[in-house]
């Protein structure tokens, strides 16, 4: 738990003196220095040393907000109550006309050192309402710890920078796992939603890397690929599919996971609007188990590779493709570092 909450030099809810404090309280029922986490937020940017962790303590409810955690907010910490008990929710998306994709997120966060635990970020627009991410994230140097992302089209957009997440629930419909960011899913669970049966076809993945030198890419490691409860009972209705490629380079990898879906024979899928632009993809596969992960009739692209050698697939481990040791111990989450 976090320390005991300071007070301010001054009356830093009227953005004026500096927080002389580490940790400050969210609470809903009074008992924090804040009701809303907007304003702890804001809080934070009038902190005697932006170097130093910041932590958020936001006790147990449903807050419903839309959150900016902006690039002079840097070494923030969300610290919840628990996955499910501590929740961040709204229901913006593009669909309904509420603004573009980096609009419209239930919290969007570009402050560097963002760190992310036992909360829940949520996006009720709807499976109709198109593109609508619970979390946008585009700072370097972020990890979320058993948390949770719930939403249909585009649930979690990685958008740029190193990212790590360590025993998160992860819920979505269409390339919900999806940008241009260089990150890790470690211990986590993947839940694909049901759709509306205009269209069959459930992603979880889309990597926007479009630069060949690019370091970016997604890895999925020790992961369990499950259906969420509204779709098992009309799962055989659909294709579920590892990814797709946003970017012309898209990168993702999937290691040492439990397929407990029937993910489709072919495995990966061609982006609509680009068919046949999967010359330059890097789709990697790697012992993985379980109902889904067959790879005797996958896609032939000559992007797409099986690994069989530990050698290979250890270059997209924690420590070789996050270079984790360099800073993720310094967050305080867990990692393993290779395979």
């Amino acid at each position: 738990t976090p320390s005991s909450p300071q007070t301010p030099a001054q009356d830093s809810k009227k953005g004026q003196g500096q927080w002389r404090g580490q940790s400050i309280v969210v609470a809903q029922d009074g008992t924090g220095n804040y009701y809303t986490v907007k304003e702890a937020l804001n809080a934070s940017e009038w902190r005697v040393d932006a170097n130093e962790r910041f932590v958020i303590h936001v006790k147990k409810g449903v807050y419903y907000e839309s959150l900016v955690v902006n690039e002079r907010m840097k070494n923030v910490e969300l610290r919840g109550d628990g996955m499910g008990i501590t929740i961040i929710s709204s229901h913006r998306s593009v669909g309904n006309h509420d603004g573009n994709l980096i609009q419209v997120g239930t919290i969007v966060i570009s402050g560097d050192g963002f760190v992310a635990r036992d909360i829940t970020f949520e996006n009720t627009a709807g499976v109709n309402s198109g593109q609508a991410p619970a979390a946008i994230v585009n700072a370097n140097h972020a990890a979320f710890y058993r948390c949770g992302f719930k939403g249909y089209q585009d649930t979690l957009y990685a958008q740029l920078g190193l990212q790590f997440y360590k025993e998160c629930h992860i819920y979505g419909t269409v390339d919900f796992i999806c940008g241009d960011a260089t990150a890790v899913f470690q211990n986590s669970r993947i839940y694909a939603r049901k759709r509306s049966l205009i269209a069959n076809e459930i992603v979880i993945a889309a990597s926007q890397r479009n630069n060949e030198t690019s370091m970016t890419g997604f890895v999925f490691q020790r992961c369990q690929l499950v259906p969420d409860a509204d779709l098992e009972p009309v799962i055989n209705s659909y294709l579920i599919y590892l990814g797709r490629p946003w970017g012309h380079f898209s990168r993702t990898v999937y290691m040492q996971n439990e397929f407990d879906i029937p993910v489709a024979a072919d495995g990966w899928l061609e982006w609509e609007d680009r068919p046949g632009d999967t010359h330059y993809v890097e789709y990697r596969e790697y012992d993985n188990r379980g109902i889904g992960a067959s790879t005797d009739q996958r896609v032939t692209w000559n992007g797409y590779q099986v690994i069989f050698d530990p050698i290979e697939a250890e270059k997209y481990t924690v420590a070789r493709f996050l270079y984790a040791d360099t800073w993720l111990p310094a967050l305080g989450v867990p990692y393993t570092p290779g395979l």
